[in-house]
């Protein structure tokens, strides 16, 4: 297999998910067991890094960029974090799963079986088409996945064959109170487009929420041109704010970095001026980051 990126980096590309653990090592060890991912870099938070976050107190903190065995260019970042108790995943507005593809997804479910994840649901097809089949599953961190064999384009947007037996994040999750406002912000400050809208049975929501698994919700999306990289969907009124420590990141999945062709022009207000970080996913180029409508940390990172 030739280890290299499967595309360049252009506006709106998914760069990297950031999953805060109290037990980085144990992390690692999971995605490189059963994901097959390679560590990239292994390093620390540094001050002006974590003041762009608007993350004070998690300078000093390890942070480690893991990549798929394909040699595709998008992360997973894991940073130590506090330990937050009563953090559940799926049921608090903000970054919610991370959405990767894969090969086989019924030989991934029986690998996952026994390991370190667990299982929140099984191989099955979506309402609306079967060039999509994934599973779901919760890792170490209380960071959800979904795990996606994707078998063909659907018929508006161009989705990625995996490289490798799990290769790359390809549309993060994002829960909001409001899909529309949400979706607004990225079509507004970025130029981004707004993807069609479903209303579908979403078992992994109904699961989370103890409701009837016929209960239908309503999703869309963010896309550039035929590449969708949000899902957004619209979460029931019981959702809560996720909680976070003071200058921490939230738990959970605590970020999403984003490509933009020219920082100058994203009308967003910034959490601080742009800086340049030498280590992945930046590689010296420009940075910085912003707050969307579901209270989500968003870091864009400039193509040039």
């Amino acid at each position: 297999m030739t280890s290299q990126d499967c595309r360049t980096d252009g506006e709106g590309r998914i760069k990297c998910a950031t999953v805060s653990a109290t037990d980085v090592t144990a992390v690692i060890q999971s995605y490189k067991n059963y994901f097959a991912y390679r560590v990239i870099e292994d390093g620390f938070v540094s001050e002006d890094q974590a003041a762009a976050w608007g993350a004070t107190g998690m300078a000093g903190s390890r942070q480690v960029i893991m990549g798929p065995e394909s040699g595709t260019e998008v992360f997973i970042r894991i940073v130590q974090n506090d330990d937050m108790p009563d953090y559940e995943p799926l049921k608090s507005y903000g970054w919610n799963a991370i959405e990767i593809t894969v090969k086989d997804v019924e030989a991934l479910h029986e690998n996952l079986k026994n390991s370190p994840f667990h299982i929140i649901g099984v191989p099955t097809y979506l309402d609306f088409s079967d060039k999509i089949y994934p599973m779901q599953a919760v890792g170490i961190a209380k960071e959800a996945f979904y795990l996606n064999q994707v078998r063909g384009d659907l018929p508006d947007y161009d989705l990625p064959m995996a490289r490798s037996f799990v290769d790359h994040t390809f549309i993060m999750i994002l829960a909001t109170p409001d899909m529309n406002n949400a979706i607004k912000f990225y079509t507004e400050n970025f130029g981004w487009n707004q993807g069609n809208a479903y209303f579908v049975k979403y078992s992994v929501i109904n699961q989370a929420f103890d409701l009837p698994e016929e209960t239908p919700h309503h999703l869309s999306m963010t896309c550039v041109g035929r590449i969708v990289n949000n899902e957004i969907d619209q979460y029931p009124e019981t959702t809560i704010v996720r909680s976070c420590r003071k200058n921490k990141l939230p738990p959970g999945i605590a970020m999403t970095s984003f490509m933009v062709e020219d920082m100058d022009k994203v009308k967003a207000t910034l959490i601080s001026d742009p800086i340049r970080i030498d280590m992945a996913p930046y590689n010296g180029r420009r940075s910085a980051c912003c707050i969307g409508n579901a209270g989500e940390l968003i870091e864009l990172i400039e193509v040039k």
